[in-house]
């Protein structure tokens, strides 16, 4: 009966922490479809702005270009137009001339003919049509203007997402917990110096937990950071060990966004948990966990007007 018992207890123990691996992961995966929902959102708006900034500066450059041409269409038909005015008084004043110059051979007077013939000689040394240009002063190519944006459509369509650095690897045998503080060193990707994928920087985030086998157990909420590293390692300092193992992960991140953070490992700090025991300690001590409060009475030195908070003394 007993043994049977004591069975059952270990069942209900096993079913016991099952179900609560099981709730955890629940919890993960729910929390992980509302930050899909989100990043997804995200990534769409940027993607979204990136489209529109780029729109923006093609329709931009294209209004440059369009000015340029337009501004050298107005020079041409300027030059042009100028003359085409100044052809046409030319044609005119010669056609004056031509008629004049016909009437004039019909003069039987040999004096009035003479005279006529010299202000014709004259006429002609004068007339505009002998000190126009008959070439156009501009062309009407504007070959210069030709464009051929194959090259810039190859690149669009070469747009694609940036890169995300892979996942590192936590080097577990060189992770060291000694004094309070725990060095964490990993490896970066296969990829992580390439080109377009160069890490810039890793995350770090740890936790406490006494259980081994739950290093996924806790969402982002959980976790403790330290952003920004620029070496392969870090040393978290500063800690309590009041838990039998520190979960760590790390991540890469690069230019573009940051990668997935690696598998988590669990340090083992061989914790020793030290609590004071406030129901066997004395009535005039007041004990909290790893502290001691007291009110000083009697001691050599001690000034009596201290009042209130100031007048304890505290052994941490």
């Amino acid at each position: 009966m007993d043994s049977q018992k004591e069975a059952l207890c270990r069942i209900i123990s096993t079913l016991a922490n099952k179900n609560e691996e099981l709730q955890t992961f629940l919890e993960t995966v729910d929390n992980t479809l509302t930050g899909l929902q989100e990043e997804s959102c995200k990534v769409m708006s940027e993607l979204e702005a990136e489209l529109e900034e780029l729109s923006s500066a093609l329709e931009e450059k294209g209004a440059g270009l369009r000015d340029v041409i337009k501004e050298e269409k107005r020079r041409k038909e300027a030059e042009l137009q100028k003359q085409m005015s100044e052809g046409k008084f030319a044609l005119r004043s010669g056609e004056e001339l031509l008629e004049f110059a016909n009437q004039t051979l019909t003069i039987t007077n040999e004096e009035e003919f003479l005279k006529a013939a010299k202000q014709i000689k004259e006429r002609v040394t004068m007339a505009p049509g002998f000190r126009l240009a008959t070439r156009p002063a501009a062309s009407e190519t504007m070959s210069q203007f030709t464009v051929d944006f194959s090259a810039e459509r190859a690149g669009l369509q070469r747009l694609h997402f940036l890169p995300v650095p892979k996942a590192p690897e936590i080097d577990a045998p060189s992770c060291v917990a000694r004094d309070n503080n725990i060095t964490v060193a990993w490896r970066p990707a296969g990829d992580g110096d390439a080109d377009d994928g160069r890490i810039e920087r890793y995350d770090l985030e740890y936790r406490k937990s006494n259980r081994e086998d739950s290093l996924r157990a806790a969402g982002d909420a959980c976790w403790e950071k330290i952003p920004d590293i620029e070496e392969t390692q870090a040393t978290i300092s500063g800690l309590k060990f009041d838990s039998r193992f520190v979960v760590v992960r790390v991540r890469a991140r690069n230019k573009a966004a940051a990668g997935d953070f690696s598998e988590p490992v669990a340090v083992l700090t061989a914790a020793f948990a030290f609590v004071f025991d406030g129901s066997s300690a004395h009535a005039e001590l007041r004990v909290q966990s790893d502290t001691v409060t007291w009110e000083p009475q009697g001691v050599k030195g001690h000034d009596a007007r201290l009042r209130g908070k100031e007048n304890k003394s505290r052994y941490r």
